[in-house]
């Protein structure tokens, strides 16, 4: 696989080498796909776990998800709210509470609840 690669001024670094360098990172090497991940799935309207591979419980993040067949809205729910607590990207109001959108952050992914706007039945979403 090449490496992507970008122009610093100083030189030519491959992106992941300026990921770590922001990020502090030294001795194990950190790559973008252990702490960011696109996952596609269908909605059953009921529980259902994401297994994207990212550990959320342990590490913490963020989950942004967004329906593909039908226009609802973009949810964003991360560790430091907590799951009961939701963030609209694309509405006035900056925060929704107690909805049963993602129910849970797991160490490899999330659960999902039976909210519509995130796991409404046989509509495509994409989360990252």
């Amino acid at each position: 696989m090449e490496s992507i690669r970008a122009w610093t001024g100083d030189g030519v670094m491959a992106i992941r080498d300026i990921v770590q360098a922001a990020a502090g990172a030294g001795g194990d090497k950190l790559y973008v796909d252990d702490v960011f991940s696109t996952y596609l799935y269908t909605g059953n309207s009921s529980t259902q776990t994401i297994a994207n591979g990212i550990d959320l419980a342990g590490e913490g993040g963020l989950v942004w998800g967004k329906c593909r067949s039908t226009s609802r809205i973009h949810n964003l729910y991360d560790t430091e709210r907590g799951v009961t607590n939701r963030l609209r990207s694309d509405g006035t109001n900056a925060q929704d509470t107690g909805i049963q959108g993602v129910t849970a952050f797991n160490s490899n992914g999330f659960t999902l609840g039976s909210d519509a706007q995130t796991n409404y039945l046989n509509n495509t979403f994409v989360s990252w």
